[in-house]
């Protein structure tokens, strides 16, 4: 791992000029859709509230439309309480293949899906996910329980771009590799590095210090936000960012890069005003504040 240190920047508050590289300039003639679709496939019986955060993390993160997939137990209080989805309904508790179909239509109008939030690790669910994710041929953002369908498919690595949003335990369950919150960022960026690169994948480890790798070995380390960011929901809200951000045609490391930091400086924000209070909500609405430093 010679020369692993040195890819490693300790801090991306102290590059927020680099970032602002990354945010492409909208063009001021653009139409709706122009800006990013995003589609979020999530929620249960169990979580109605995982994929919204999702879509505000999309809608705050610049996406022009986002469109949530969502049981027909979700529909009416997800439908209801944000009218800037678009929010289809399939029959059932918990993503089954009722809902396939309707998925893939979706799907290609949107240029990238976000599949996971509020799912649950069901047989069924994960094998619906599979499915998608093995047809759907746009970028995929896996969160949470979703992820796992990656050692169900054999043809690894996937033809389309794809991100993983795991926290410590997701990631050891995933991979097999004992993973723990204490080790040494130079132990983890290793085993992170050699699992993205036999995936083809990008992964965004969420913790106190989160750690991004790209597939092509790339490590990046995020050092802001707060405890208060462990309440939940904060990272649907994430996965959902990394997606409008990736709708609007930035590179999906370089969209993960920008997320971790804009989320963690509204974290930071939050605490000055509210300390450890706050909710999963608030970061949503805190980040357009933030973004805005991008395009200033």
């Amino acid at each position: 791992m010679q020369g692993l240190v040195l890819s490693i920047i300790f801090n991306l508050m102290l590059k927020l000029a680099e970032l602002k590289k990354l945010f492409p300039e909208r063009n001021k003639l653009s139409h709706k859709g122009d800006n990013g679709r995003v589609l979020v496939v999530g929620g249960s019986i169990d979580y109605y509230g995982a994929p919204i955060f999702s879509g505000l993390g999309s809608l705050y993160g610049g996406a022009d439309l986002t469109y949530l997939a969502v049981p027909e137990c979700n529909f009416d209080v997800s439908r209801s309480l944000y009218p800037d989805f678009v929010v289809k309904k399939y029959s059932g508790n918990y993503l089954n293949m009722n809902g396939f179909d309707m998925i893939m239509a979706m799907a290609q109008k949107c240029d990238v899906v976000v599949i996971g939030p509020g799912l649950g690790d069901r047989e069924e669910t994960l094998e619906t996910v599979k499915n998608i994710v093995l047809k759907v041929g746009k970028t995929t953002i896996l969160d949470t329980k979703a992820m796992q369908v990656l050692q169900m498919i054999d043809q690894i690595p996937l033809p389309q771009k794809i991100v993983i949003t795991p926290h410590h335990l997701e990631f050891e369950l995933l991979t097999g590799k004992s993973f723990k919150i204490q080790q040494g960022i130079e132990q983890k960026s290793a085993i992170l590095r050699t699992v993205a690169a036999d995936m083809n994948i990008n992964i965004l480890l969420k913790g106190p210090q989160d750690i991004l790798v790209s597939e092509r070995g790339e490590v990046q380390v995020n050092t802001n936000g707060n405890a208060g960011m462990t309440v939940g929901g904060s990272g649907d809200v994430l996965a959902g960012l990394v997606g409008g951000l990736i709708s609007q045609k930035i590179e999906p490391y370089d969209a993960c890069l920008i997320a971790v930091y804009a989320l963690g400086k509204a974290g930071d924000k939050l605490f000055k005003e509210k300390g450890y209070f706050y909710s999963a909500t608030d970061l949503a609405n805190e980040i357009p504040y933030v973004l805005k430093d991008f395009v200033s």
